[in-house]
């Protein structure tokens, strides 16, 4: 067997439950869209459309063939790249995708440096004084955030920042061609929103890693030596605790691209998230369909990524697979 022979077969099944993820999620979210109540073409021609031109559209768009034939023409169309159309606008799904992604990746990406910049401090100041007034108020802080729905979050900072304190414009997105500050300006509080319960969750992953590592042999010599808990925790007892921190950040993300919906639509953010919940109620099944798929698709991809980065914190995994796989 050759050398790179484990590593291509971890990829190639990895591949194969991305295909098997995608076409069983692609195939619920078109029987759950058929069985919607509603229908599309009456929805574009207005109530007052003749059954005529209803029965006309439902042709032109598919609509009345069977569910199968449908699903399955989609499906060949998707896997060749193309989405279809949106029935409101007859632009491309590819191209609604690619206009509306980059807000929404930046969203996340922001609002998980968010996170993760606040946890990190937060959580070894709470583990290297465990069980002090730091650290209990710090409990109760995380466990407050992680009991408040997002779309409250969001309203606190609304009315704080935006209605009492006129900081903030609210439903005020700026677009990176109005000045790089102002449109990282408009995007600071849907980052603050979406980056709440990651925030809470980081913390008390990492705060409960590092207080089991603060009991290890080496750290116990370490602060024998004199070298101050804080400094230990920096210098010792960081990277053993960074594994489950990466396994939640990896799942924080996919589940970010969920709750992006809510921020989206309560900021009025032009992103994939607020696209994907107006096409459900203009019952604009296609872009719909699109949407989902490449939401899926980039869930199953992070949680990949994050299983290759977890190997290459932990070469004991990458031991552990080459064992499995000879």
């Amino acid at each position: 067997m050759t050398p790179g022979w484990p590593l291509a077969r971890t990829v190639l099944l990895k591949l194969v439950r991305l295909a098997a993820v995608l076409f069983v999620v692609s195939l619920l979210c078109f029987l759950s869209l058929s069985l919607l109540p509603g229908d599309p073409a009456q929805a574009i021609l207005g109530e007052s459309a003749s059954p005529q031109a209803v029965a006309a559209l439902h042709e032109q768009l598919g609509l009345d063939r069977p569910f199968l034939e449908r699903f399955l023409g989609w499906l060949g169309n998707a896997v060749q790249g193309d989405l279809g159309r949106s029935y409101a606008t007859n632009q491309t799904v590819a191209q609604i995708i690619a206009e509306r992604a980059p807000v929404t990746i930046e969203l996340i990406v922001l609002s998980q440096l968010i996170a993760i910049a606040a946890a990190i401090p937060a959580a070894v100041a709470a583990a290297a004084r465990r069980g002090s007034a730091v650290d209990r108020g710090m409990s109760l802080w995380v466990f407050t955030v992680l009991s408040t729905p997002n779309f409250v979050v969001g309203f606190v900072l609304i009315w704080v920042f935006a209605v009492q304190l006129g900081l903030y414009p609210a439903n005020g997105y700026v677009p990176v061609s109005a000045g790089i500050g102002q449109h990282l300006g408009s995007l600071l509080l849907p980052s603050l929103t979406l980056a709440a319960a990651p925030f809470a969750l980081y913390q008390r992953v990492l705060r409960a890693d590092l207080v089991e590592t603060y009991g290890q042999e080496f750290m116990q010599v370490a602060r024998a030596k004199g070298i101050s808990p804080l400094r230990a925790a920096m210098r010792h007892a960081f990277r053993p605790s960074l594994l489950n921190l990466t396994t939640s950040v990896g799942v924080t993300v996919g589940v970010l691209i969920g709750s992006d919906v809510i921020v989206e639509t309560l900021f009025s953010l032009p992103g994939l998230g607020a696209e994907l919940a107006h096409s459900v109620s203009a019952r604009d099944y296609a872009e719909v369909q699109g949407l989902v798929l490449v939401i899926a698709a980039a869930f199953v991809l992070i949680n990949a990524a994050v299983d290759l980065i977890y190997g290459l914190i932990d070469p004991r995994l990458r031991a552990r697979s080459k064992a499995v796989t000879r």
